[in-house]
């Protein structure tokens, strides 16, 4: 087995191994054969380090203050640390599958102990099933040591997904596609509950987010987009300029 850098920490629950590994200032967490779940910065935790993060973040650029957030997947708490950087305003719900994955996150990975923060451990099928808070923006980003979830795209999650979005709420899901750019299943099933109110950006690595939203198709503006990325980067210390380029609408 692989592992990304040096070390410094191994645990287990149930579900098998979790490892914790260093390489300089980055610091990964890795459930061993799946890949790398996350990473952060050392030297700046709100920085995301990894580029299907910082696409899923592309979503601010549609609702620049949105105040109430849910997580389903915490894994070393990349997403969360960046988001509460940037919403001081905003309150949050993280939903994680592993009692130990969320230790793991508080000692390792400075994942603050914040008022705005609710974190739930629980199965993130079984969070949705019973009348989740309403939502401003759903971020679903759930992997197990042999990949995705596959349950994230099965109808009843999708509905209760759409059903506790705001009006304008926007879902973000993390997808894998193996750099294919297509996801027909995605696509497909989003188009039942959003119409063709989605957009995809692919990402290094075989990644592929998808931003579907509830209210209909945001205008795209592209001078505007690039002037809110340019302060996202600002805030963040990582430029999405290029990611801009690869976010597109699904082919008719």
């Amino acid at each position: 087995m692989n592992l990304p850098g040096c070390e410094i920490h191994r645990c287990y629950d149930s579900w098998g191994p979790i490892h914790v590994c260093e390489n300089g200032n980055l610091r990964y967490l890795t459930f061993g054969d799946g890949g790398d779940q996350s990473c952060i910065d050392r030297a700046n935790p709100a920085r995301p380090v990894f580029e299907y993060t910082q696409a899923m973040l592309l979503a601010l650029l549609f609702n620049p203050q949105p105040e109430r957030l849910t997580l389903l997947g915490l894994g070393a708490g990349a997403l969360t640390n960046s988001l509460l950087h940037l919403l001081p305003q905003a309150s949050m719900t993280v939903v994680e599958l592993r009692e130990a994955v969320a230790e793991v996150a508080r000692r390792w990975f400075w994942l603050p102990d914040s008022d705005r923060l609710e974190l739930e451990i629980c199965d993130a099928r079984e969070f949705m099933r019973y009348d989740p808070p309403q939502t401003d923006m759903l971020f679903a980003d759930i992997y197990l040591d042999h990949g995705m979830d596959d349950g994230m795209l099965k109808e009843k999650m999708l509905a209760a997904c759409y059903d506790c979005l705001s009006d304008d709420g926007i879902l973000v899901l993390n997808l894998w596609d193996q750099g294919k750019g297509q996801h027909p299943r995605a696509r497909e099933k989003l188009s039942h509950y959003f119409g063709d109110a989605s957009l995809f950006c692919p990402v290094g690595g075989g990644n592929l987010i998808a931003f579907a939203f509830k209210g209909g198709m945001p205008a795209i503006n592209a001078r505007r987009m690039q002037q809110q990325s340019r302060k996202l980067a600002r805030q963040l210390d990582t430029s999405f300029s290029a990611l801009l380029e690869q976010l597109e609408n699904p082919p008719c």
